[in-house]
């Protein structure tokens, strides 16, 4: 096993002897692996079905015709690449990715490793206003239709900023401590967690579909509203990746990152308010899905050292592969049946977590 470790350190860091060209070499590593498993993994989604499996060439060219003919007039196997699978993998990599970059952005802002959308208590804020939507039709007193895609992202957003607030609220009059925060979130997530609880016992014959977006799905997502998924979580994913330096300062401490002219309790502040509206969007159509932001921050570092501007870029990379690949065995696992895809990250997540925590908790090389 370490063998291995040291051949795969030999891989990521190239033969750079200084730190900066092993920095080069990892940015290198993490942009073209990342691009390759990418693109493997959603050929795959293409590909693969409950169905019927695809040649993957056939797949793609299917994909590129049913684009071509804007949607209609489509035959059968474009229909099930273009209208069904296709907007899952993108759905699924907008996800990935979103939470990914959410977690990466609590961890550091906090600086507690255990911190990531759904401990802060923000994924369980926007998922009971979301179910509000689902079960009941809540429209905003009126503001929306109920039929609009808009409506349920609109809840998610305030919902979570909502839980958000509550959040911060509590860990500041607590102390404003990395454990004040942790403990502030797993109080809020409660509290809203046993609103959602109420919601499925009264949500009636809805109760089937809540229950299964509870736990994360991607079975509704169609192509207008993979693409709304995808967009937004762009934006924000970028926006945050921009301030990487930035967020290298904060972990340095408080102090340190003022004498180098930040403004910490500005910057802080922004970049939890556009993580938490993140983690909305991610929460809004597709449920909740554990793990993700908890999980694929660490890998990075661990492989890539503490280093934002290579662990933003990694977690998404690495966050939309593990999103694809547990929706895919969500599909495939029990022929006739779809499972929650959530508890497929959580499945995965945590042995991998265990086993890298137990053995290389401590390597955080930057």
């Amino acid at each position: 096993m370490s063998d291995f470790r040291g051949t795969l350190r030999r891989i990521i860091d190239g033969k750079g002897e200084t730190h900066i060209e092993k920095k080069k070499h990892r940015i290198v590593f993490i942009s073209i692996t990342g691009v390759l498993l990418l693109f493997i993994v959603f050929m795959a989604m293409l590909s693969i079905g409950p169905t019927k499996v695809i040649n993957p060439f056939e797949a793609l060219s299917c994909l590129f015709s049913a684009i071509a003919k804007g949607g209609s007039g489509l035959s059968e196997k474009e229909i099930i690449v273009y209208s069904s699978r296709f907007p899952r993998a993108v759905a699924a990599v907008a996800v990935g990715m979103g939470l990914s970059v959410a977690g990466s952005a609590y961890q550091a802002v906090i600086r507690n490793p255990l911190v990531d959308p759904y401990i802060m208590g923000v994924s369980s804020g926007a998922s009971m206003f979301a179910i509000a939507v689902l079960a009941f039709n809540f429209t905003f007193f009126g503001l929306f239709s109920p039929t609009s895609m808009y409506l349920s992202a609109v809840a998610a957003i305030v919902g979570g900023l909502l839980a958000f607030g509550i959040t911060m609220i509590l860990a500041h009059r607590a102390g404003a401590t990395t454990n004040a925060y942790v403990l502030s979130g797993v109080v809020v997530g409660l509290v809203f967690g046993a609103g959602q609880t109420l919601m499925v016992v009264f949500s009636g014959d809805k109760v089937s579909n809540v229950m299964l977006w509870m736990f994360g799905t991607f079975a509704n997502i169609t192509m207008e509203r993979a693409l709304f998924i995808l967009v937004p979580i762009v934006i924000l994913s970028v926006f945050i990746f921009r301030y990487a330096k930035e967020l290298n300062l904060v972990l340095l401490g408080e102090g340190q990152a003022r004498q180098m002219g930040l403004n910490v309790r500005r910057f802080n502040a922004m970049i939890l308010i556009f993580a938490s509206v993140l983690t909305a969007f991610c929460v809004a159509f597709c449920g909740i899905i554990g793990f993700v932001g908890l999980v694929v921050p660490h890998l990075c570092r661990m492989m890539f050292g503490g280093d934002h501007r290579l662990v933003l870029p990694a977690s998404i990379a690495f966050g939309g592969v593990l999103m694809m690949a547990a929706d895919l065995v969500a599909r495939m696992v029990i022929p006739g049946s779809e499972l929650p895809v959530g508890a497929i990250t959580t499945i995965i997540g945590v042995p991998v977590f265990a086993y890298l925590l137990i053995k290389r908790g401590k390597i955080y090389n930057g």
